[in-house]
Formats: structure tokens, sequence, C-alpha cells
């Protein structure tokens, strides 16, 4: 049988008086759908080669007259005639292939199937998955949602897949702003508050990707800092799988149906990634896994807080303030400088979530060089538990932006009435000069009468 498909072209030609052709009809194309290929003709066509030194499975279509419609794990993958995928874990794999032409795609498939030799990481593995002490395997998982919104326009859900041990998803538009590309992965895990735990994840993605957030908190409590079981960003290298782990974590609360909320926000368009190997024990259950040695970060020799070699000396600087206990926007908090770089907010109100209390210090201090790595710490005092975020980012100019190009975005835990010394130490800004440096302290979570004092405040050029 054949059909006739009528085109339309528009020849838009602009003659040298300026006028242009009209419409006409261009071409009737002849589609004989009795004519698709057929899949078994080509199957030696079909290479598929291993380097077992990397673990990447080279795929190759050599048919003529025709292309190929690759479908790995039930998707269709690709089209091309050559393409490479990175396998992490030793096993037998298949893949299959239809075949088309100008006529259709090929009702018949054809598999072929290969072996990865050996399970491969460029570090730690994590936990033992399959241990008895994993408290994921036994659990009810499922997606609870998706916040899939570049622009803070949310589009429909991204397409993914999980069965309950490996979690993959693709990304086909680029985010820009943290939060922008959530997932919220639901369970029936609980962890008795006072107990400690040992967890493990592994990423791998297809594009390079800073800053994505894993926080693992009770379910319907994702924002009270008091909470968070934990609450890390993560750097993706594209094709390497990246371990991201903790050890002896103590649950402060009792951490019910635990979620574990992912976000991409920043993404590059078409970016693939995969998470597998969750693991979720208990500290006192022992699974043999030797852990690597953690490195240390030595503390810097610091500049005297007055030296000009702080890049804060001497600074103008003008106070901003977002104070909404419950979103309901207050007038702002009390603040004072104290003189010598020491600074006082008094926080009247309780607030209940991150980003509920931010007093902010609009530097004039300019980071022309984004290449070079620095030094940062600053000394915070209060009246009252609590875990504050300490933010240094390029300040916004406008309707623009900067929250994505920072040196350093950390919670930290404070006890009252015990003076804090926090530093982070080689902070490459990856990112692009600063015009200008922002102080982001957030107190969101604080207590009614809370009273905070931040001093000692050194950003430094880091020395060897």
């Amino acid at each position: 049988m054949k059909r006739y498909i009528k085109t339309i072209a528009l020849a838009l030609a602009v003659a040298a008086t300026g006028t242009l052709t009209s419409c006409s009809e261009d071409d009737i194309y002849e589609v004989d759908i009795n004519n698709v290929p057929m899949a078994s003709e080509y199957a030696d066509c079909v290479d598929i080669t291993v380097d077992q030194n990397t673990n990447y499975a080279t795929f190759t279509f050599t048919g003529k007259g025709v292309y190929p419609v690759w479908i790995i794990d039930g998707k269709s993958y690709s089209t091309n005639h050559s393409f490479s995928r990175y396998y992490r874990k030793a096993g037998d794999y298949s893949v299959e292939l239809k075949v088309g032409n100008g006529n259709g795609i090929s009702n018949g498939t054809i598999t072929k199937s290969f072996t990865i030799d050996k399970t491969m990481m460029s570090g730690f593995g994590g936990f033992v998955y399959d241990s008895p002490f994993n408290l994921w395997t036994a659990a009810t998982k499922q997606i609870n949602s998706f916040f899939y919104a570049p622009g803070w326009a949310q589009l429909p859900d991204p397409e993914h897949s999980f069965d309950g041990e490996t979690f993959s998803v693709v990304f086909p538009e680029a985010t820009t702003d943290q939060w922008q590309n959530q997932i919220h992965i639901g369970t029936d895990i609980c962890l008795n508050e006072g107990e400690s735990f040992d967890g493990s994840f592994i990423f791998t993605s297809t594009m390079d990707m800073k800053n994505v957030t894993l926080k693992i908190h009770p379910d319907g409590d994702d924002d009270d800092g008091h909470s968070f079981f934990c609450n890390q960003k993560i750097n993706l290298s594209a094709g390497e799988p990246v371990t991201y782990w903790f050890s002896n974590l103590p649950a402060v609360v009792p951490m019910n149906n635990l979620v574990f909320t992912l976000d991409f926000g920043g993404n590059p368009a078409g970016m693939e990634v995969t998470i597998e190997n969750f693991v979720l024990k208990n500290h006192t259950n022992d699974d043999g896994t030797e852990l690597p040695d953690l490195p240390t970060t030595p503390e810097p020799d610091w500049v005297d807080v007055n030296s000009p070699e702080n890049l804060f000396a001497g600074m103008s600087y003008t106070p901003s303030f977002y104070y909404a206990p419950g979103w309901s926007q207050l007038p702002d908090p009390d603040f004072s400088d104290n003189g010598n770089g020491s600074y006082t907010f008094g926080l009247p109100s309780a607030t209940f979530e991150r980003w509920q209390a931010q007093c902010l210090l609009n530097t004039d201090v300019v980071i022309p060089d984004a290449s070079v790595a620095y030094d940062f710490t600053c000394t915070i005092e209060s009246n009252a538990d609590l875990v504050a975020m300490v933010k240094v980012v390029e300040t916004d100019e406008g309707e623009t932006k900067h929250d994505n190009n920072f040196f350093c975005a950390e919670e930290v835990s404070i006890k009252s009435g015990v003076n804090k010394v926090w530093f982070a130490s080689l902070l490459p800004n990856e990112g692009t000069p600063m015009h200008a440096v922002s102080l982001v302290f957030d107190f969101g979570g604080n207590p009614d009468g809370t009273e905070l004092t931040v001093s000692n405040i050194i950003l430094q050029v880091h020395h060897d």
C-alpha cells in the first residue's frame, strides 16, 4: 500500500523589486508502509565493544540507507549510528535495536548482549547495599512529587524511572536557580531520636554540575534547620560516579517517614542523572565497610581582622533584611554596628523555616579574579541554640540575581552562650568575578527573643 503525503513549500525569495513569490505546492512524497525495513536483516550490522578498563560500552550500527533506534532499559535512547555509555556495575546487559527508513520503523527488534566484568568506582563506593542492616532495601519507596520549573515556570515532570533501587531522570531544559528542579522520594523509614546513622548514595551524571542539593528530612518538615538529617551540596562530573556518604550522623529529633529531597536547580539542558546504591543504616550495625581517611583542611593562618589583607577590613556596607515568621514579613529586626567589625542582630519573634530571618551586609568589596582561592571565617555568638546559614555571595543587581555565584553557603550549628568560630578554606570562586560581595546570615528557625553577634569577619586570599 502506498500513501501520498503532500507538502506545501513557502518560497521566500525576495526579488530585486522587493516582492515575495506566492505559496505553491512543491513536492509529493510516496510512503510505502509495506516496505519498512526488516530488523533481522541488519543483525550483522550491530557491534558492541566494551572497554573493561573504563566500563564504557560503545554501540555501533553500520547499516546503509537506514537508521538505528537504540532502546536501553525499555526506552528509546539514541538514533546515532555510534555512541558510548558508562556502566558502573559488573553484570550482563542487553540492548535492543529497531531499524527505520523513510517508510517507517521496523516491527521486529534486534537484541544484543554484552558483559561488564567488574564494578568500577574511582573512589570509596559507600556502605554495603545488600547488607541486612540497610534500612532502604526493606522500606516502601515512591516518588512523592517533582517541582521542575525553569525560570520558576513549572513544566511537566521530567522523564524518569524508579524501581525502588535505582532512580534515573533526564532534564530536557536548563534551570538557573536552586530549588527550580526538585525531586522528592518518600519512604516509610523512621529513625529514633538520639541514635546515629551511616548512609551513602552513588550519583552519575552525563554532564558537569555543581551544587546539587541532597536533603534528608522527616515527611512534612523540610524547612526547619533543626530537623534536617542532612542538607549538603554535591558536585558532579560528567561520566564519573560520585559517592556521597556520611557516618555517625545523629538524629536530633524523631525522623518519621524520611523523605529524600534532591534539587538539581542550575542543571544544563539534556542532563541525565542516575542515583543508585541507596544505603541508610544504624551506626551501631557494622556491615564490614572500611571507611576512607577523611581529608582534613588545616585552619589557615589568619590575618588580623583590621589588616589590609582582610578584604572586609574598612568596608562600606548597606544592611538589608528579610524577616518573615510564617512568611509574613515584619519590620526589620534590631541591628547595631558595634565597631571593629562586630554586628548584633535582635530577632524578637520566632521563625520556623530556613530563609525566614535573613540579615545581609551588602558590601562594596569587589572580587575581580574568579580563579583565586580564598579563606573565610567569622565568629557567631547567640543566646539561643539554632542552625544558621552563612553565605558569601555576589550582590544582586536590581532584577539580576546572583544567588549561584558564591564562595560558600553552609549551615552552622550554634549553641547558646558559646562563641562559634567557623571557617571555610580554599574557596575558589568558580563562577564569575563579583562586582560586589554580600554577607548573608540566615537565622531561620530562631526562637523568640534571639540575639546574635557576628564578629571577626575575615575574607583573605589563600596562601599555602
